[in-house]
């Protein structure tokens, strides 16, 4: 199994305002446009925890009124991004909102290059691998690999997980100036995930500054009971940190100390072949 996955969302709107408002102009710039923004706070309302929201819950996840999200549900089933029960009147995404990942994922060149690194680094582990790229304060995974000696299923790619207590998160944080990274922990929701989550800034600086010097990060049990994780940032082309990626193994089969040991090194490796792959890339 891999970190976490949609659960980890952060929900657009100050929950539980009810006035549908309109921002000044001195607060947005004349090209933007409110009723896209609104529309896709209704869509990211909808997440791991809960997958079927009735139009009360969606109001008070988005900070629209209930009339506000009722037009906004409305218009989205009528397009196809929503589906709505005929019975219970709930409202849950629909397939369509697959084309928006597919269209990302065969834009996106990095996906393609890293594909046959991450496939050598599970056949060498064994164990489920996965890309991820920064979103905010947490990082997305848009290439996830199944273990080959684990029956748990793997969480879908989309899923999001906070950087400062994933081994792919301190990885991209420990590749940025010191000062960048320090700023988004100081800006993250330190929150206990699981009863291992490492929620001490300081602590979390320390685990960055030595993920910094050792060229990996790990975590153990910190988004996922039993998992431990080994992770390690990917460069682009003008040396700048653009992902990671990292190895997943549940703590039934593997030591912590036994993680760093062997799976450490694949991790180091493929992210520095993936690093290698991007800085010579015609695509990228």
């Amino acid at each position: 199994m891999t970190n976490s996955s949609t659960s980890f969302h952060h929900h657009g709107g100050p929950s539980g305002n009810n006035n549908d408002t309109e921002e000044t102009d001195t607060q947005r710039d004349a090209l933007f446009v409110g009723s896209v923004e609104k529309a896709l706070r209704v869509l990211q309302a909808f997440s791991g925890d809960k997958s079927a929201l009735s139009l009360s819950e969606i109001s008070e996840r988005t900070g629209l009124g209930k009339s506000a999200a009722q037009r906004f549900c409305h218009t989205l089933v009528s397009l196809g991004y929503l589906l709505r029960d005929e019975r219970s009147r709930q409202l849950r995404p629909s397939a369509k909102l697959l084309e928006f990942s597919f269209t990302f994922l065969a834009s996106d060149p990095l996906s393609s290059i890293a594909a046959p690194y991450l496939l050598q680094a599970r056949e060498l582990s064994g164990e489920a691998v996965n890309l991820a790229l920064p979103h905010g304060f947490d990082v997305i995974y848009i290439t996830r690999l199944p273990s080959l000696n684990s029956h748990l299923v793997n969480p879908p790619i989309g899923g999001r997980a906070p950087m400062f207590c994933t081994s792919s998160g301190r990885a991209y944080l420990s590749a940025l100036p010191e000062q960048a990274a320090k700023e988004i922990v100081e800006q993250s929701n330190l929150r206990q995930i699981t009863p291992h989550t490492i929620t001490d800034k300081d602590t979390i600086l320390a685990l960055i500054a030595q993920a910094r010097l050792d060229g990996f990060a790990s975590a153990v049990q910190e988004c996922i009971n039993g998992e431990l994780t080994v992770g390690a940032p990917i460069f682009g082309r003008q040396g700048k940190v653009v992902a990671s990626m990292n190895i997943c193994v549940h703590g039934r089969a593997w030591s912590p100390e036994e993680v760093v040991d062997k799976l450490a090194p694949i991790a180091m490796k493929t992210a520095n072949e993936i690093s290698q792959a991007l800085a010579t890339s015609p695509n990228i």
